[in-house]
């Protein structure tokens, strides 16, 4: 009787953890994670930005650390307020995309919130996000995920997927999701036949 109690306790126990995680938004969570403040800073004190994501949730962020920016803290400075906002956007895309996602997919573009594009590919050892490496995948709570970065993706980094049409063996997949936001391009091994589907 002892045991039941206890395991029952523990039960629901672990449920409450569980669901208090759940229930934290992936804003609570940068911002407990420590090393999203400049981010946080700047989503938050440019105008139309922070209603912009949450517009769109469930959102996927691709997150520059602390680091990222300070490393261009220069650049950051002399962007003006539209074009901080147009940066900033340029790291969200409508949809939830998980890190197993592309490793799945191997190579995906998608628009972003700014209507630029990214390239989120897996080179066999990383993610990459144009030319900046993922360090910190799945932050999921409400509102979609968070994928923390080493670089800011700024303008001109964006470079299509690997073309496979040169190989017999390929096959491209289309796919647009019906926010006009996001579309998204997957490039995947496998027959001669091509096809798009629209979801």
């Amino acid at each position: 009787m002892k045991f039941l109690v206890a395991t029952t306790l523990s039960i629901l126990v672990v449920s409450d953890i569980t669901k208090n995680v759940a229930s934290q938004s992936i804003i609570d969570l940068a911002a407990a994670d420590g090393k999203y403040g400049t981010l946080l800073d700047a989503v938050t004190n440019t105008p139309g930005v922070l209603d912009a994501i949450t517009d769109n949730f469930p959102v996927t962020i691709f997150g520059p650390t602390d680091d990222a920016f300070a490393a261009i803290s220069s650049t950051v400075s002399g962007l003006t307020t539209e074009e901080l906002a147009t940066v900033l956007a340029g790291h969200v895309v409508p949809g939830v995309f998980t890190a197993a996602d592309v490793v799945a997919a191997g190579c995906v573009e998608l628009t972003t919130l700014a209507k630029t594009h990214v390239r989120v590919m897996y080179d066999g050892m990383s993610v990459m996000v144009n030319d900046s490496t993922v360090i910190q995948p799945d932050i999921l709570g409400d509102g979609g995920v968070i994928h923390g970065i080493e670089k800011v993706i700024l303008p001109g980094t964006f470079h299509p997927c690997p073309s496979m049409s040169s190989k017999k063996s390929s096959k491209k997949y289309s796919t647009k999701k019906s926010s006009s936001y996001a579309s998204t391009t997957y490039y995947s091994s496998s027959s001669k036949s091509s096809k798009r589907a629209r979801a």
